[in-house]
C-alpha cells in the first residue's frame, strides 16, 4: 500500500489500482443518553488507525470480534489503541470492538464497528466521554490543523506546526537534570501549547546510547515558586517504547490553574517499572496563560 500526499495537504492512501482513500482525523463524543451506541471506524490494510482516549481505559478489557491474526498490530495502553489490519475487510463486514474505562464512570465502555470505506480511512480518532468542553474543542481545532498540514505522521498526536491564532505556541529551553551522572534522556527541543482550558508540552526525546529501553510512567508537575502540584490530564508517547538512537515525542497535557499562570514549572517523568527519571526544570509558561471562562 502506498501513501500519497496531495497538493491540498491532505493525505491519500492508494490500495488497489485506481483506489484512493482520504486519511482523516476526527473526534467521537460518547453519549450518556445512548451509551450503547456503536461508532463506526473506517480501517484499511497497511494503514494504522489510532484511537486516543481522554479517560484511561483497561487494556485487558479489549474485545475484538475477529481473529487477531487478521491484524499486523494491535497495541493498547491506558490512553491509546493502535490497529493495523493485515488484510482488507470484505464489503459490508463489521468487526465489533469494545473497550471499558478504568474509572467505572458512566458511560462505562466505548463500542466501535470496524468497516472498510472505499473513499476514506480513519487515521486518528479522539474519543471524549463528555460534551465538547473547551479542552475538547481545542483538541478538535488542533486535530483539524494537523490533518491539513501533516496527517501522514502517526506520531503527530496532538499538534501541527501552525495552529493559527487560537493556540499560543512557544519554544522552550528547559534545564535537564539528573541525580547521578549524565541524564539518560536528551531533550532535543521542546514546545508549550496554551489555549483556554489547555496547557500542553511537546517533549522530543532521544535515549542515550547504552541505555536500556525506556517507557514513561508516573508524571509529577509542580510550580517551582510555590511547589503547588498541577494535575496531569493526559500523557502520550508516539512510540510504544523508546530505544537508543530513535527519537520519540512525549506530549503532556496539564490542567492549568490560576496560581500557575506566572513563573516556572518542574516536570518529572518516572520510568514505568524502573528507576530512571526525566527531570525538567525551569520550564517556562507562556505569558500570559489564557484563562478558562465559565
Amino acid at each position: 500500500m502506498l501513501v500519497l500526499t496531495t497538493l491540498a495537504g491532505m493525505t491519500a492512501v492508494a490500495g488497489e489500482p485506481g483506489e484512493e482513500r482520504q486519511m482523516r482525523q476526527r473526534h467521537i463524543t460518547l453519549s450518556t443518553e445512548n451509551p450503547a451506541a456503536t461508532h463506526g471506524l473506517h480501517v484499511a490494510a497497511g494503514t494504522a488507525t489510532v484511537l486516543l482516549f481522554d479517560s484511561p481505559v483497561l487494556p485487558a478489557s479489549l474485545e475484538l470480534g475477529a481473529s487477531r491474526e487478521r491484524f499486523e498490530r494491535i497495541d493498547i495502553t491506558e490512553r491509546a489503541l493502535i490497529l493495523l489490519p493485515r488484510m482488507e475487510l470484505t464489503p459490508h463486514e463489521r468487526i465489533p470492538l469494545t473497550v471499558r474505562f478504568a474509572d467505572g464512570h458512566f458511560p462505562h465502555r466505548a463500542t466501535f464497528a470496524l468497516t472498510t470505506e472505499p473513499g476514506e480511512v480513519d487515521l486518528q480518532v479522539r474519543v471524549f466521554r463528555t460534551a465538547l468542553a473547551p479542552e475538547a474543542l481545542v483538541e478538535q481545532v488542533a486535530a483539524v490543523q494537523a490533518r491539513c498540514e501533516d496527517s501522514a505522521r502517526f506520531s503527530n498526536l496532538l499538534f501541527s506546526h501552525d495552529l493559527g491564532s487560537g493556540i499560543a505556541v512557544e519554544r522552550l529551553s528547559p534545564r535537564v537534570v539528573s541525580d547521578n551522572g549524565p541524564p539518560p534522556l536528551n531533550v532535543v527541543g521542546m514546545r508549550v501549547f496554551a489555549a483556554p482550558g489547555l496547557l500542553a508540552f511537546e517533549v522530543p526525546l532521544l535515549l542515550s546510547e547504552g541505555q536500556s529501553p525506556w517507557r514513561p510512567g508516573r508524571v509529577e508537575v509542580h510550580s517551582e515558586q510555590t511547589d503547588e502540584p498541577l494535575p496531569v490530564r493526559a500523557m502520550d508517547l508516539d512510540v510504544q517504547t523508546l530505544h537508543p538512537g530513535i527519537r520519540g515525542r512525549l506530549v503532556l497535557e496539564i490542567r492549568p490553574r490560576p496560581a500557575a499562570q506566572a513563573g516556572l514549572l518542574r516536570i518529572e517523568v518516572h520510568e514505568q517499572g524502573g528507576s530512571r527519571t526525566l527531570k525538567l526544570q525551569e520550564v517556562r509558561l507562556p505569558q500570559p496563560l489564557p484563562e478558562v471562562t465559565h
